[in-house]
């Protein structure tokens, strides 16, 4: 595993399992202080810091200036340090390396993916309490995983250890930026949005031999392909194609590519690729991976083959860009400048954006400010049991701050959080280097301070970033308004595979467990699909929790565990490895 991480922090412990562990798993021994014991794979960089602290991956100065702390950057990053008699971990904001924890022989056990120590694991089992939060609260992504006893360092965390505690402390908050509004125009706003999404870009791509960019034609990743342009990096494209008209992207994805004299593969997305009851084929630590989406992943493979490349991608564009699709700006509006013209211009932007007219924008508008701010995540209960749904959502580090925010600010910030909780899911990200430059501190902070209602300024969601690169790309892509969809493969196969799917539901491990609504998963699956009816797309995502439960209960049931076998003699001697997947 190139890019995999193991950490053990006990003064009590012995490095001889996690150097059969790293052995098999062709990590390396990070040298650090007594008491840790550091393995990381070889292309993951490590360095130590002028403040004492061992720096896993890649760090890029805040100020120009040298980097003598993590705090004095950004980046993806791991760093480890001692002071005062206490362990710190920390793990970067946004874009930070992925970091699992549990306690294990009066120690604490941490590592980038499950696989590296699920054999270590004692008697794990699947945490119900969480998988009944992951049905109703969609992207949630809190320490919680799937798996009892196992959190995970969130973003922007700490976690600080000694001899009789482990607990987390947060590092970064956007709501620090979300305070810093700026009372500006486009015109002022867009340069600097540009300036540094360039600079974040020509950091990361700096230190990159081969860089591919997924460029589906959109916006978000068309930004990115003229940050790479601008930044003077050497880069190639990728573009999935679907056969319906409503996936085909190639227009759009070939004039950036001209505008951006870079070479495009073009691969097709074969629908008979997209299975949605087979077992995802990565494992990690909570249900991960959607099988609507295996298409692409097939598709990238017969583009890319095994081409070693660093993947960039315009994940994250919607949310950073705060495309909102609500009324909240206009209310955010009113709130600051009060009913007067600066107010109304915002609701008539609302209602061109949402192609809705200026009075049913004004009613939604009013039944937005009688109910208020929503005060907890959106639950989604179709196809659930009433008696299974949890009274509140588990608590995130950022659910504070959200006190006496308004809405459109509470709506950006959960965007950034459920896109943090994609970033690791689709399998064909899962063993290379991924980039998500959109997800840049530098960036995220700016577009957290710009008002909500310049966001949708002159009725056109993502206004800003459009404004920012609308001189480096075409102007039927920077002003398009519709996006690519794959309805047509995700009908098709839901269509094809209703009989599989409702046996794979009404007879599973949720149901045992009393999660589901049965009654209304049989009616669905019988009756035909009307037009605009997308309702599958839920019965598709507990499909794959499902099918995590599935896999991750069959894996441990079929493991010895760690006391039933000398784990080192049995690993370093038969040379064997984790079942799991890279």
């Amino acid at each position: 595993m190139t890019r995999g991480v193991i950490a053990f922090v006990s003064c009590e412990g012995s490095a001889d399992h996690f150097e059969a562990i790293a052995a098999v798993h062709g990590l390396r021994r990070i040298a650090s202080p007594p008491g840790l014991f550091l393995f990381a794979g070889p292309k993951l960089s490590d360095r130590l810091m002028a403040d004492g602290s061992v720096l896993l991956g890649e760090v890029f100065s805040l100020s120009g200036a040298s980097c003598h702390a993590p705090s004095d950057g950004w980046g993806n990053y791991l760093a480890f340090a001692r002071r005062e008699g206490r362990w710190l971990i920390d793990r970067a904001p946004l874009t930070g390396a992925p970091l699992y924890w549990t306690r294990w022989r009066g120690g604490i056990l941490c590592a980038s993916h499950l696989e590296l120590i699920a054999d270590l694991l004692e008697s794990p089992t699947v945490d119900w309490e969480f998988i009944a939060q992951a049905l109703i609260y969609s992207n949630l992504r809190t320490e919680r995983t799937g798996l009892t006893g196992l959190s995970e360092l969130l973003p922007g965390m700490r976690l600080a250890i000694d001899d009789a505690s482990a607990k987390t402390i947060p590092l970064w908050s956007p709501w620090e930026h979300v305070g810093k509004a700026i009372n500006a125009g486009i015109a002022e706003l867009a340069p600097e949005l540009e300036r540094r999404l360039v600079a974040s870009v020509r950091a990361w791509s700096g230190t990159r031999k081969e860089i591919m960019l997924e460029l589906s034609g959109g916006l978000d990743s068309s930004i990115v392909a003229a940050a790479l342009s601008a930044a003077g990096s050497d880069f190639t494209a990728i573009n999935f194609v679907t056969r319906g008209a409503d996936g085909d992207e190639r227009h759009y994805a070939r004039a950036v590519a001209s505008r951006c004299g870079i070479e495009l593969i073009e691969s097709e997305i074969d629908p008979a690729d997209v299975d949605l009851v087979a077992r995802p084929s990565v494992i990690g630590a909570r249900p991960g991976a959607y099988a609507v989406l295996r298409g692409i992943d097939r598709a990238f493979e017969r583009g890319v083959g095994g081409r070693e490349v660093s993947l960039f991608g315009g994940i994250g564009g919607d949310n950073i860009f705060c495309f909102d699709g609500s009324v909240s700006p206009f209310l955010d509006a009113a709130a600051t400048f009060g009913m007067g013209r600066r107010a109304f211009r915002t609701l008539r932007d609302v209602a061109r954006g949402g192609g809705a007219t200026l009075w049913g924008a004004a009613l939604l508008a009013w039944k937005a400010w009688r109910r208020g701010p929503r005060d907890h995540w959106r639950s989604e209960p179709e196809f659930l049991s009433p008696d299974a749904i949890p009274a509140a959502p588990f608590a995130h580090p950022w659910d504070e701050g959200a006190r006496g925010q308004s809405q459109a600010k509470r709506n950006h910030v959960e965007a950034v959080r459920r896109i943090l909780d994609f970033v690791d899911r689709p399998p064909r990200w899962a063993a290379r280097d991924v980039v998500a430059p959109l997800l840049s501190q530098p960036v995220v902070e700016y577009c957290l301070s710009i008002p909500s209602w310049t966001w949708i300024e002159g009725g056109r969601d993502r206004a800003v970033a459009r404004a920012a690169f609308a001189h480096r790309l075409p102007p039927e892509v920077v002003w398009r308004r519709g996006k690519g969809r794959l309805e047509s493969v995700a009908t098709a196969a839901y269509l094809r595979q209703r009989a599989e799917l409702a046996e794979l539901l009404l007879g599973g491990r949720l149901a045992e467990h009393g999660l589901l609504d049965l009654d209304a998963i049989r009616a669905y699956l019988v009756r035909d699909l009307a037009d605009g009816d997308f309702l599958y797309y839920r019965l598709l995502e507990i499909a794959d929790v499902e099918l995590w439960v599935r896999s991750v209960e069959e894996l441990f049931a079929s493991r010895p565990s760690f006391d039933q076998r000398s784990y080192c003699g049995d690993l370093a001697g038969s040379g064997s490895t984790s079942s799991l997947s890279q």
